[in-house]
């Protein structure tokens, strides 16, 4: 076979459709196939594809669209030289014709090794191995913070400060966050979030991921602290915060004079830009948690509905 990038017998770069790992168990594996080989993860129609020797295309078939088909089609009629890992096999023209022409034929499970030896003579069995990557246990510690929900990825400074206040403290601290506030919320920002986050707290944050209602519902009912922070200030519409508030968490944000004006700091919440140090005292977190629930309760969707409703 003809090979446009020099003859190398090794894979030189992993191919595929999805790029985000954190949308598709196949692109979390190619992320760290990539990573272990010390080649580039690369899209179809990443234009750096032309200048490898021995790419690994890496993909479901099934799942591609038809420009990307149309990309790789374009990788089969010039003669490439490729290998191909084989997540599934769905039997469609182009599948097949890759995996004919390829010069290594990994098969992620038995099943399809046994249906792709029809195919090819150059077969291997392969397989997936897990793709947890963070093994930290969950450790102890006097205090702990929770975050939620999208808003706080542009308010380092406040997280920044938080640090401050926690460090100050003297206590053993974690910080557990979430990329989105309910299970139907996109994932869309989450390397961001991460990695904003990981910089402020390189060894006390666990990232979470996203969480269903039922998970942060209790981790606001046992954390010490919410926090979120907003771009100029906590609105009546921040449902982050409404929703910590409604199950008595002890809620640290930032108060401007669009805030509601029924959160007081050190009443019902924490104001991070008038906070010299954060409440400590098992009677001062426990009046702040019931205060926040009472506000919380007044603000409620039957209260709304009953205001919008009315006639």
């Amino acid at each position: 076979m003809n090979n446009a990038g020099g003859g190398s017998r090794r894979v030189d770069a992993v191919v595929t459709d999805h790029l985000d790992g954190h949308r598709s168990g196949v692109a979390r594996f190619n992320e760290l196939l990539a990573e272990g080989l010390g080649v580039p993860l690369l899209g179809i129609a990443d234009p750096r594809l032309t200048g490898t020797g021995r790419p690994l295309v890496s993909l479901k078939f099934s799942e591609l669209v038809p420009e990307e088909e149309a990309e790789l089609e374009q990788l089969v009629e010039a003669g490439r030289t490729w290998e191909v890992f084989l997540h599934e096999l769905s039997g469609g023209d182009l599948e097949r014709r890759v995996i004919e022409s390829a010069e290594r034929v990994h098969c992620g499970n038995l099943e399809v090794m046994a249906a792709a030896r029809g195919l090819s003579e150059r077969v291997e069995a392969a397989w997936a191995p897990g793709l947890l990557q963070d093994d930290r246990r969950f450790r102890p510690a006097e205090v702990s913070v929770f975050s939620f929900g999208m808003a706080h990825k542009t308010r380092t400074d406040k997280f920044r400060r938080l640090r401050e206040l926690l460090e100050a403290s003297g206590a053993s601290y974690v910080v557990y966050a979430s990329a989105a506030n309910h299970e139907t919320a996109s994932l869309r920002d989450t390397d961001l979030v991460f990695e904003e986050m990981h910089e402020i707290f390189p060894e006390e944050l666990f990232f979470l991921g996203n969480l269903s209602d039922v998970a942060v519902v209790n981790l606001l009912r046992e954390a010490t602290f919410f926090a979120a922070f907003f771009d100029r200030g906590v609105r009546a519409n921040n449902t982050s915060v409404a929703s910590a508030m409604e199950r008595g968490a002890c809620v640290i944000t930032n108060l401007d004079t669009h805030s509601p004006p029924e959160l007081v700091h050190l009443d019902n919440v924490i104001d991070i830009d008038r906070c010299s140090e954060l409440p400590s005292a098992p009677a001062d977190l426990a009046r702040i948690r019931l205060r926040a629930l009472e506000t919380g309760q007044d603000r409620s969707w039957e209260r709304l509905i009953a205001q919008i409703g009315r006639a």
